[in-house]
């Protein structure tokens, strides 16, 4: 009995351990990464007034960007890191999560008249929540490099044009949901960030969506 105490306790002090060296290390990559996502927003976009929310001290933050731009006012992002300071509790929240996050608001000042959706399907199954769903048409599209998405639509030829702006602003495998919403005229979208190419396709998102929809 003594060895086996002895045993679990040397199990206990090891974890304590490994825990400690992991908060320390997650921290400091959380931290890094915010702080390269942000050197990115303000590199890309032309702020005229910002505004930062941090969540969690390391979870994440929200930005608000008012931008100087003659189709876009505004530029919303809210980034969800994984949990990496917590070694418990990573796995779990990775095999829910399946990576960072950042959700995308832009607002336009021109008017949006369309409804189009298009959603990972795993996502779509486990975590979209789009009110609009019994009003629009339910079909499937894919991209060259990226497969297994719905659509959600009241004109077909929307979500063409969505397919389009997504292919030319971003890389399809990391997108989630993105989608032109009338009812709040706003461009909704969610994609898995990458630390090399997520301001770039900020940039991009703000110069063609109103090639797109301005129209």
């Amino acid at each position: 009995m003594n060895g086996l105490s002895g045993n679990l306790i040397f199990i206990i002090v090891v974890l304590a351990g490994i825990s400690v060296l992991q908060f320390y290390q997650g921290r400091r990559l959380n931290v890094t990464l915010m702080k390269h996502y942000v050197q990115g927003f303000e590199g890309k976009l032309k702020i005229r007034d910002q505004l930062y929310t941090w969540i969690g001290g390391y979870a994440g933050f929200k930005a608000d960007y008012d931008i100087n731009d003659h189709f876009i006012k505004k530029v919303e992002m809210t980034l969800t890191l994984l949990p990496r300071q917590s070694l418990f509790w990573l796995p779990f929240s990775y095999s829910v999560k399946r990576g960072d996050r950042l959700y995308i608001v832009l607002r336009p000042k021109f008017q949006i008249h369309s409804d189009a959706h298009i959603v990972k399907k795993l996502y779509y199954l486990f975590g979209a929540s789009i009110s609009e769903t019994k009003d629009l048409t339910k079909g499937e599209v894919g991209f060259s490099d990226a497969k297994g998405f719905y659509t959600l639509y009241k004109e077909e030829n929307d979500i063409q044009k969505l397919r389009k702006f997504v292919e030319t602003s971003m890389d399809p495998k990391r997108l989630r949901h993105i989608a032109v919403v009338k009812e709040t005229n706003v461009l909704f979208c969610l994609i898995k960030p990458d630390p090399y190419k997520t301001a770039d396709e900020i940039k991009k998102l703000v110069e063609n969506f109103p090639k797109y929809f301005s129209k």
